[in-house]
């Protein structure tokens, strides 16, 4: 029906040097209550000519008064990631060598986090992670300001031993990110060098952020255990079951020791150790496993290959780019859902459809699928399947909007299967998703319970304050939550009006600032429980923005 082989070699001629450079991310961010001081301020009016700068601006800024409100929040490091008391040689220390290397670590902290904020609408992948450079700026400046204050290096070394265990999982995380500037790739390395300068005048190890890892250790095993299951049903009738089983339950086990290690806060090198072993014997299992072709297995093993990845960031592993195996199979799935919808498109199917080339759409998309595979079959880098993945991309969004006009489940069911296959390989290749994958549905509910628990955290507080302000600032969060379940009614209505969507998100942006100019005044206890939980929204406003720009 098409001539794919001419089309899959000059489909992929004529579009190389005219891709872009790929879908954006969700701008996520999650910042806890600390400071990022006034030297900062400046940074937001640097941001990108576009309509919503303005705004992106002022969401920022309140995250920044979100934080300089719980300045005066003391160290208090508890649990897993406490670092353990440093027992310096004092002798060995130049304190103002410290102060000298610390200042420099958060002068180039907030350069960086300026930057990025430039680029954050050029380079996918930035968003996520201005959060955390923000929090990396703010405990820097805090311990700076301390360090000039105080010559105890003991609770120095600690604190700075919390700053070491962010920032690393940060500086790997940002090194993975494409198309990252070099003024970027400059203060990251300045900052490293810096940090590595510290850890040897402070006297400090490696810090872990062992509650996180603990959390994905946990979260991994979880996932084992599930596969495995699977593994017993969907296998049932192949002679090899009880072995995969076998062998999945001692890899689950490897898991487990490595879930000891961290509560038994033995050392990184040990953790090191046993999880890259842990790593052979999954790699080698998942590659068996793969041979069934079962999907729900496929399933099972992309849940434990995303854990896997968020705990190399943790352990500082490096990544080196997408894993091929994984990549080819997954590309040959998402050849078998095309071709089956193509075995299974009947003509009565195609005369349903609206009047539009669909021969042209189709070849173009499977003419995208093909060289994909191409590109995996000769071994290329991981640019070169990116290159590849973002034809089918864009093609798929044609064929997709004309194929979901047809009156049929089962081929509406088959193009969501094609569709979960595209967002696999997404996912292998660690392309972030575009920003039209949001739930806005979602978003909005959690915007709703968030208002809520500020209005009952708030009430403690307003009962010190006088009538005319507890009515003034409950009437605003009242209207905040009113208009937020106004915009959820939109999102659910069909066909969604987005010219719709927008007004309302602008009008509960408005809403949110009246709300945040009232709170901001609070200096009872309950404080932080409100900015931090003004950090929450102020975050989800912005991940809603960015869905409606």
């Amino acid at each position: 029906m098409y001539s794919r082989y001419h089309h899959t070699t000059n489909h992929h001629k004529k579009r190389k040097d005219m891709l872009s450079f790929g879908p954006r991310v969700l701008l996520m961010l999650v910042l806890s209550g600390f400071v990022v001081t006034g030297s900062y301020s400046s940074a937001f009016a640097q941001s990108p000519n576009d309509d919503n700068s303005k705004l992106v601006n002022d969401l920022l800024r309140l995250l920044e008064k979100s934080e300089l409100a719980t300045r005066d929040r003391e160290y208090k490091p508890s649990g897993l990631d406490m670092p353990p008391a440093p027992q310096l040689n004092l002798s060995r220390v130049n304190i103002n060598e410290v102060r000298d290397t610390l200042n420099q670590f958060a002068r180039d902290s907030s350069d960086l986090a300026i930057q990025l904020n430039r680029v954050m609408y050029q380079v996918p992948g930035v968003r996520e992670y201005v959060a955390d450079v923000l929090k990396v700026r703010a405990r820097a400046s805090i311990l700076a300001d301390r360090v000039r204050r105080t010559n105890d290096l003991n609770q120095i070394a600690a604190e700075y031993g919390e700053i070491d265990q962010l920032w690393r999982v940060v500086s790997l995380q940002l090194d993975q990110v494409r198309g990252l500037d070099r003024q970027s790739r400059n203060l990251i390395a300045s900052m490293n060098a810096a940090e590595r300068k510290l850890g040897d005048l402070l006297q400090t190890g490696p810090q872990l952020k062992r509650t996180d890892l603990l959390r994905q250790t946990s979260a991994l095993s979880n996932a084992l255990a599930i596969l495995i299951q699977d593994v017993e049903f969907e296998l049932s009738r192949e002679p090899q079951r009880l072995e995969l089983v076998r062998q999945g339950q001692e890899i689950e086990q490897r898991m487990i020791q490595v879930t000891n290690l961290i509560i038994d806060r033995q050392s990184y090198d040990s953790i090191k150790r046993e999880y890259l072993a842990f790593r052979d014997a999954w790699n080698t299992y998942a590659t068996r496993l793969r041979s069934y072709n079962d999907r729900i297995i496929s399933r099972g093993i992309q849940r434990v290959i995303q854990q896997d990845r968020s705990i190399q960031e943790l352990l500082w592993l490096p990544q080196d780019g997408a894993n091929l195996q994984e990549v080819a199979h997954l590309t040959e799935a998402l050849k078998r859902d095309v071709d089956e919808f193509y075995r299974r498109a009947t003509l009565r199917l195609l005369i349903s459809l609206p009047p539009a080339n669909y021969l042209a759409t189709s070849d173009e998309f499977y003419g995208t699928v093909e060289n994909l595979i191409d590109t995996v079959n000769h071994n290329e880098s991981t640019a070169n399947l990116i290159t590849s993945f973002q034809y089918i991309e864009s093609s798929w969004k044609d064929f997709s909007a004309m194929f979901h006009t047809v009156e049929s489940p089962a081929a509406l069911q088959l193009l969501d299967k094609v569709d979960n296959s595209i967002n696999a390989l997404r996912v292998a290749l660690r392309i972030e998703a575009p920003s039209d994958s949001i739930d806005m549905a979602k978003l909005v509910v959690a915007l709703e319970t968030q208002s809520t628990q500020l209005s009952l955290i708030a009430e403690q507080w307003l009962a010190t304050e006088s009538p005319s302000f507890r009515q003034a600032t409950q009437n605003s969060i009242r209207n905040f939550s009113n208009t937020a379940h106004e915009l959820h009614r939109i999102v659910l209505m069909q066909p969604v009006s987005m010219n719709l969507v927008r007004s309302k998100s602008n009008e509960l942006f408005e809403k949110w600032f009246q709300v945040h100019e009232k709170i901001s005044r609070c200096e009872t206890h309950e404080k932080y429980q409100l900015q931090e939980t003004a950090v929450r929204i102020t975050q989800m406003l912005m991940d809603l923005r960015y869905a409606t720009k």
